[in-house]
């Protein structure tokens, strides 16, 4: 399969969000963050359902390039067929029920449509193989490993980012909240009030706040965070 470099990946998403701020529903108008029903809807002529994917909430999207039954969870678990018709992007419907799941549901959403775009783009490099899955899931508290062991999977997280976070609407969004100098300490605890406008900026751009800390690391705003524990003491310095 074809492997793509980040470099790779910004440009292919640059020529993406080109083309979505050229779309009737977003264009002449301030545009603060990357709506992915939009995007999926109205660029890429995809679909989104919400179902039940999983009995332990393990699987949050799901998609694929062809026609295929898929055996769901129903209510009385006993299972379901949905048919997916290689157009649809299928997200668990707890991340839309959930206000606190919006930004995860929208990273999700951005997953799935990674691997569409890549499919569109390069459509001799993906599913093309008899032994290759037919079905591409975004699955949860995915450990990042290195070295990488599934390039389909990094590209298409690598991708949503890029997607879901432009470095210029990032950028915009620390020129709101005060914080164009980037970040130096990331800690809700030791570094509040950079902390308050982070979580300001998380809600304007609609990511969660894993998403927007990885996202301004790699583009060089954030030098230090403590999100999983801000209680890290010999790592915090003092001001």
């Amino acid at each position: 399969m074809k492997r793509l470099s980040r470099n790779d990946l910004e440009a292919i998403a640059d020529r993406v969000i080109r083309a979505y701020m050229k779309l009737p529903e977003v264009a002449d108008r301030p545009i603060y963050r990357i709506y992915p029903e939009i995007l999926a809807e109205k660029l890429l002529g995809l679909k989104i359902d919400y179902q039940h994917l999983s009995v332990d909430g393990s699987i949050l999207g799901l998609t694929s390039f062809e026609g295929i039954g898929l055996e769901l969870p129903g209510c009385d678990d006993s299972g379901e067929v949905y048919f997916l018709d290689g157009k649809t992007v299928l997200i668990e419907s707890d991340l839309r029920e959930s206000v606190e799941q919006g930004g995860r549901r929208n990273f999700t959403i951005m997953h799935e449509l990674g691997h569409q775009i890549l499919k569109l783009l390069f459509p001799k490099d993906y599913g093309v193989k008899p032994h290759e899955k037919p079905v591409h899931f975004c699955r949860a508290n995915t450990a990042r490993r290195k070295p990488i062991e599934d390039w389909e999977e990094w590209q298409s997280n690598a991708l949503a980012s890029v997607l879901l976070l432009p470095k210029g609407l990032v950028e915009q969004a620390m020129c709101l909240f005060d914080v164009q100098g980037g970040i130096r300490t990331l800690n809700k605890v030791f570094a509040r009030e950079e902390y308050d406008r982070f979580v300001g900026m998380t809600e304007l751009l609609g990511c969660s706040k894993t998403a927007l800390a990885i996202r301004m690391k790699q583009l060089g705003y954030i030098e230090k965070e403590y999100l999983d524990n801000p209680y890290r003491l010999l790592d915090v310095e003092e001001y």
